[in-house]
């Protein structure tokens, strides 16, 4: 039996549904949640002690729902649920995330659990399938626009979306027609896609985007970040090469390849780690257009940032600049200032474990040989 916690009342307020925060729910801060028809519906049910199943015959009767809309029914409800206990309104014990997945990937050190169709799985996530296991993040693609809208402050806000936040999730809203309404990200270990039907065929990409910020927020948990870099394994390493759009790091790690023989590992972003105390890095289906990804771990040999240049040369770095480089390409969330200290934790820890190299360069192979000399005296 599904129970909700004391706290909340539905009222209308101008006609629209809201379950309002009363009590210690004030004194909390807690916020007021906007519900849309079928949430009102379930939300009643829920009053009158009812389990999954009463809730799923409930939808089925008010909407004279076919057998084959059940399993979207039955997405929704559980995307309800995980909702309102993320809200503090639903007890924990109502957690539906630990039934079983359609599939499961890992990431580096971090199993995925992912609720939803396979057509809308990008294929280069596919290669980086496990076996079930107990999952660090789940994630739900629900068919429908939210049954739950909880407000929170605007973090950061772009052309392609909006990031809010409050004191449970993440909430990512995006523009009217993009395929995704909004992505709900608690500050736990799911997260959730709303995906009305019809699903265009941009979505997969689309989504495939979209997990990269729940990843993220779960990676930077566990001490995992990202670095927008390219990188090539040679010396059985990972060896980074990093700097702002159009720095020519494709170009240079192309040159590699050509030069030496040194196979790519990612085009656009490096997962950084430790592990034993070693920096390692962690193969990413993230790659942007570059089509190079791994999905093995390989140990980190070093960074380096790269400049064009006329000529080839490398120029001096110090800790300070170090740091500052590293922090500016960091990709991983920095929404808050708690995360951009754990960012730069990460960032002092890594500076003195590995070298870190300044490249002013060319596209031409000598490029490529100024910093393969560096990097041999180094080992």
């Amino acid at each position: 039996m599904l129970k909700l916690k004391n706290g909340y009342l539905l009222h209308e307020i101008a006609g629209i549904p809201y379950l309002l925060p009363y009590g210690q729910n004030v004194a909390d801060f807690r916020r007021s949640i906007r519900l849309n028809e079928s949430g009102v519906l379930l939300y009643h049910a829920l009053e009158q002690g009812a389990d999954e199943q009463t809730l799923l015959t409930a939808l089925i009767s008010h909407y004279q729902a076919k057998a084959s809309d059940i399993p979207a029914l039955k997405a929704d409800i559980s995307h309800f649920l995980l909702q309102l206990e993320a809200a503090n309104i639903l007890s924990p014990s109502a957690d539906t995330s630990a039934k079983a997945a359609d599939y499961y990937f890992q990431i580096g050190p971090i199993i995925i659990a992912y609720h939803g169709p396979e057509e809308l799985l990008a294929p280069s996530l596919q290669d980086f399938s496990c076996e079930c296991n107990a999952p660090d993040l789940t994630i739900h693609i629900v068919p429908s626009a939210p049954e739950v809208h909880v407000n929170g402050e605007v973090l950061v806000r772009t052309d392609e979306m909006t990031i809010c936040s409050n004191e449970d999730s993440y909430l990512f809203l995006y523009p009217p027609g993009y395929g995704i309404s909004e992505m709900h990200v608690t500050k736990g270990r799911h997260a959730a896609l709303f995906c009305p039907k019809p699903y265009d065929s941009g979505l997969p990409e689309k989504i495939f985007h979209a997990l990269r910020f729940a990843f993220l927020i779960c990676a930077q948990r566990k001490g995992i970040f990202a670095l927008h870099s390219a990188s090539i394994l040679y010396r059985n390493k990972a060896w980074l090469f990093s700097g702002p759009s159009g720095s020519g790091k494709s170009t240079h790690t192309a040159l590699w390849n050509r030069c030496y023989q040194t196979p790519y590992l990612n085009g656009d972003l490096n997962l950084l780690g430790f592990e034993a105390g070693k920096p390692i890095v962690y193969g990413s289906p993230w790659c942007g257009t570059s089509g190079y990804y791994t999905t093995s771990a390989v140990p980190l040999g070093g960074i380096t940032f790269l400049k064009q240049a006329p000529t080839d040369a490398l120029l001096p770095i110090n800790v300070q600049e170090i740091s500052l480089r590293t922090i500016q390409r960091l990709v991983s969330p920095s929404w808050t200032s708690n995360m951009l200290l754990t960012n730069l934790s990460f960032v002092e820890k890594l500076s003195t474990s590995v070298p870190f190299f300044h490249l002013q360069c060319t596209k031409e192979d000598s490029a490529a040989a100024v910093i393969k000399r560096a990097i041999d005296t180094y080992i």
